[in-house]
């Protein structure tokens, strides 16, 4: 079986566990996308919808707590997850850089709430905390290429695909574009 999924972060790779069993890297891969992709939809919608032209401190304010809520929200549901065992290590390493993501962004929320004007956000990633986000977000890019890596391995399995003697864990082939 051949599975195409396109994404565009890391954290597609993460999903919620079903029953608490281990899940298969397919099954990994297409709830990670759900969990993503609401995340993302949710961050893109208050990017698109905070005005610079007309926005004031309580406008900055909302989108911060509501960003944060984002990464929360998704965290939250990550952290029950039961990965397959043969990714166990790399999700547990891609939960801690997510809760260092969350904590860093509520961090720079709290000092873009300190700033006295309405500022763009090119200026909030100037800031030590917004400086330490960007750090975090490299060692994600770091885990994200390891993930593609594996998931890359996986697509030379497509020649046991018809061996009826093997397991089917070990016949799934993932292709996955996950845009490191």
């Amino acid at each position: 079986m051949v599975r195409r999924i396109s994404v565009g972060v890391y954290l597609s790779l993460v999903v919620v566990a079903c029953g608490g069993e281990d899940l298969t890297l397919g099954e990994y891969s297409t709830q990670g996308q759900a969990i993503t992709v609401v995340m993302e939809q949710r961050i893109q919608a208050l990017d698109s919808g905070l005005d610079f032209q007309t926005a004031n401190a309580d406008d900055v304010d909302d989108y911060w707590d509501r960003r944060v809520e984002a990464r929360v929200d998704a965290l939250e549901r990550l952290q029950d997850l039961n990965p397959p065992a043969t990714i166990a290590d790399l999700h547990e390493q891609g939960m801690d850089l997510f809760s260092e993501l969350v904590e860093g962004e509520k961090t720079m929320a709290v000092r873009i709430a300190s700033f006295d004007a309405v500022t763009e956000p090119s200026q909030w990633w100037e800031t030590a905390e917004g400086k330490s986000v960007l750090a975090v977000n490299e060692q994600i890019l770091v885990l994200c290429n390891q993930f593609q890596a594996m998931y890359d391995a996986t697509v030379a399995r497509v020649v046991l695909s018809d061996a009826p003697w093997i397991p089917e864990r070990m016949k799934e082939v993932i292709q996955i574009d996950v845009g490191c």
